[in-house]
């Protein structure tokens, strides 16, 4: 699951760049326009083909990696119950509940961290920032895409849309080490446990 889950957030990253690519060449298309350029309305429609069929891509995307991230933490914490704040079930549905998705998966992680003998990264404070502002960003983008009436609202909203998959490009890799970390320590403490209970069984008894 969590090999799984690292290769999707990959292509998450990969859809992001394609994003990203897809946003700058709708900002010069309807720059062009706007600049008296009449050839660039094929550009315009173009970029209308393309961003439809990369934003249900990304999508569905996005949402898979949720799905498999939330059942990754889900068993990542039933490893280690009882050395956590919440229950494995919280752990998985937090990430989905309003409000309390703000803070209470920082906290989950933060836990799953500790209950492995390991510090909290400094750097996830970063990661989860960065993934808080790309969903507020790419959400408001949608909202002034729906609402815009003027091109040059459609391309403020492109510039929005930019940033935000930026954000969310730049969260990816901790994501990604996030997943990794927290895995390999789970992974290396059940090796412990298991040489230990080994040698217990093959000491002679006293």
């Amino acid at each position: 699951m969590a090999s799984a889950t690292q290769v999707l957030l990959i292509v998450c990253s990969g859809l992001s760049l394609v994003t990203i690519g897809i946003e700058l060449f709708g900002i010069g298309a309807v720059s062009g326009y706007l600049a008296g350029d009449g050839a660039a309305i094929g550009s315009i429609e173009a970029y209308d083909q393309s961003t439809a069929l990369v934003s249900v891509l990304s999508s569905i995307a996005f949402i898979v990696t949720g799905v498999l991230w939330a059942i990754w933490q889900y068993r990542a914490a039933k490893q280690v119950v009882g050395r956590t704040r919440r229950s494995p079930g919280r752990h998985a549905s937090s990430w989905f509940i309003p409000i309390v998705s703000f803070w209470f998966p920082y906290q989950n992680v933060s836990d799953l961290w500790r209950a492995i003998g390991l510090s909290r990264p400094s750097w996830q404070i970063v990661w989860w920032l960065l993934f808080l502002g790309s969903n507020f960003v790419i959400g408001i983008s949608s909202r002034v895409y729906l609402a815009a009436e003027t091109l040059e609202q459609f391309r403020n909203a492109m510039w929005m849309s930019l940033a935000g998959e930026v954000l969310l490009l730049a969260a990816a890799p901790f994501a990604w080490m996030v997943v990794r970390g927290i895995t390999r320590g789970i992974l290396d403490r059940a090796r412990l446990v298991d040489a230990t209970s080994a040698e217990d069984v093959a000491a002679p008894p006293a």
